[in-house]
Order: structure tokens, then sequence, then C-alpha cells
């Protein structure tokens, strides 16, 4: 499938403030040096009739080329970023990209040569020889390159600049994440219940407790080995969470009913470590959950996306909560480049869809 041109992003990006001011210093000062080799005496070609009104008119051609050279090599660049991106086409990307502005660059050099021929833009005298054109020529695809090299060399240091950023970023929203794992590890109310389930299992069923701190250990010991990651795979994840609920299934027995509706999860999808367990434990935390008043999940593998419902029944009172929960499942996909996760509620639901993330190659 062809890849559709944003023509109206390329205009932006070719005809900006910062172009204007580089076609401004670049084509001011070719008039400056040829008044410099003429009034040294470097230059002697132009004969007697020279005169400082040259400067003016020399500005004008000068600025007339720099325009037509650097916006058409400027719109080059930006197509070629659109249609074949530096990302995995470098040796590609560098011949057409060459190609391309040279070609160019020698064609409308010459062309506004013959236009401008006879005009008094044109400091030679009589009929423009082959030798005139090909100097020409050179010069300007000599300036070109140069200026397009410095174009690019800028747009790898704002790109490799944001990189850095966003890593700095994601490095930052990753450290929070870790904070909010260990408070959760070391939440008193969390362990409370957990250990007074495990005190009454012991009591009625001592095999149901084994099986009950097996999980218990499985749950802290992945959330401590996910720490250091950005992402996990999608059927991880799944494990994870169902290891999880089996903890809730324990302490809440009839008051918790899940619904899978996740028949295969493919290798190549990848989730935000402990994104589903949290949505999960944000549905327990907020509503009441009894044998009579059941919290029922569902949850759905949709496409490319995960999608989490569960019926409401709100607490009277807020549960306390550090409220980075689906604020910080939010945050890391925006600095993971995805798609936003939504979360909606109507009058009997409460609906979450978590985008599935693919790893570039």
């Amino acid at each position: 499938m062809t890849k559709k041109i944003d023509w109206t992003h390329i205009r932006k990006e070719v005809f900006n403030r910062g172009n204007l001011i580089t076609v401004l210093v670049v084509g001011f000062f070719p008039p400056i040096i040829g008044a410099v080799q003429v009034l040294s005496g470097i230059e002697t070609g132009h004969g007697k009739d020279w005169h400082l009104s040259r400067i003016f008119l020399g500005w004008v051609y000068s600025y007339i080329v720099t325009s037509t050279l650097f916006y058409g090599s400027a719109f080059i660049i930006h197509l070629l970023n659109a249609t074949l991106p530096w990302k995995g086409n470098i040796s590609k990307r560098v011949f057409l990209e060459v190609l391309l502005v040279l070609s160019f660059t020698s064609l409308a050099q010459i062309s506004l040569l013959y236009i401008l021929e006879d005009s008094p833009l044109i400091y030679i005298r009589g009929k423009l020889e082959f030798k005139d054109y090909l100097q020409n020529v050179i010069f300007s695809n000599t300036i070109t390159i140069i200026v397009v090299a410095l174009v690019e060399g800028n747009y790898f240091f704002r790109n490799w600049r944001e990189t850095l950023i966003t890593s700095e970023k994601l490095k930052k929203e990753h450290a929070e994440s870790q904070l909010a794992n260990l408070r959760s590890q070391l939440d008193p109310h969390f362990m409370f219940n957990s250990l007074n389930v495990l005190i009454g299992l012991i009591r009625q069923d001592p095999k149901k407790a084994e099986s009950f701190v097996e999980d218990f250990s499985r749950v802290y010991r992945h959330m401590l080995e996910v720490n250091n990651r950005m992402v996990v795979p999608l059927q991880e994840e799944i494990n994870f969470t169902k290891q999880y609920l089996r903890l809730q299934q324990t302490r809440f027995e009839e008051g918790l009913k899940v619904n899978w509706k996740i028949a295969y999860a493919d290798n190549e999808y990848y989730l935000p470590p402990l994104s589903l367990q949290e949505v999960i434990s944000n549905a327990i935390k907020h509503n009441v959950i009894d044998a009579e008043n059941p919290l029922e999940l569902e949850i759905v593998l949709d496409g490319e996306d995960i999608k989490v419902r569960n019926n409401l029944n709100l607490r009277l009172g807020k549960a306390e909560s550090t409220g980075l929960g689906l604020v910080n499942i939010r945050e890391r996909y925006e600095l993971l480049k995805s798609r936003a996760p939504s979360f909606t509620a109507d009058d009997e639901f409460f609906h979450v869809s978590l985008p599935l993330l693919k790893l570039e190659s």
C-alpha cells in the first residue's frame, strides 16, 4: 500500500521562517565576494564598466538563484522524508537524494542563466559560452551540497536530541512506575488482606492455602522482574493477570467473576508491564464486591486492542489510591508513541481499551 503524502506538512516544512533566514544569509554573500574580487584586482574580467550598482543587481540575481535552488532542494528532502525515510533506507536515500538534488540544481541553474542571459542581472557581457554555464553549475552544485549537508546535519541533530529527551522521559516515567510498583508491594492494606485470606485458608483448607502462597509469590516475583522492562509480551501479561486474579478470586470467592475471551495471544504483540493488571486492580479498588453484588469482568482480544469491561457498583466512599494507575498507563503509552488507551463509563459499565504494541524490526 502506497504511503499517503501530507502535502500540507511538506509545504510547512519547506516554507518556514528558518528556511527564509537561511536563504537571506546564503544569498547575501556571493555579490559581496564578487565585489571584493573586483576591487582587489583578483577578478579583471568585468572591464571598466563595473560600478557599485552591480552589487545591488548581484543581490537580486543571487536571491533569485538561492531561493530557487534552496526551496527546490528543501522540497526534495522533505518529499523523500515522507516517501523514503532514512531509517532502514540509508544507502538508497543517500544515492537518490544526491541524484535528485544535483539534477534539479543543474537544470535550474542552466534554465535561469538561459532566461536571464540578456538581462542586466548577468554580469557577463555578450553571449554566454559553455564554460560560463559549466562554472555556474559547478559553483551552484557545490554551494547546494554544502547547504543540504548542513540542513540534513541539523535534521539528524534535532532527531537525536528529541530521541534523547524522549528516552530520558521514558526513564523518568519508568522510575516512577517502579516506585509505584514497590509501593503497591508494600501496601499494608493489600498485605493485610492477603495474610487474612491465607490465615483463613490454613485453618479451613491447607492445600488451597499452599496454592495461594505459590500464586502470591509468583505475583510479587513478576512485579520485581518487569521493573527494568518497557514492554512485555501480551501472553506474559495475560498469564500474570490470571495469577493476580486467582489471588483476588480466593479472597472474594463468588464476589468476583471473570470471563476471558482470548483464544490465542499472538507473540508479535506487547503491552506495557502490569498495565492489564492495573486495569483489573482499578476495578476491584473502586467497586463493592460480595456474593450479592459480584464484580463481573470481561476481558476480550479485539483486533489490535485488548478490552476490559466491568459492571459498576461503586463504593460510597472514595477508595484509597496513589492516583498513578490509569494516568500512569496513559502516559506510558504516550511516551511509547502509541495510540492512546481509552477509559470510558456509561450507566452500567466501565470500559477500558489498551492498544497492543508491536516492536519495530
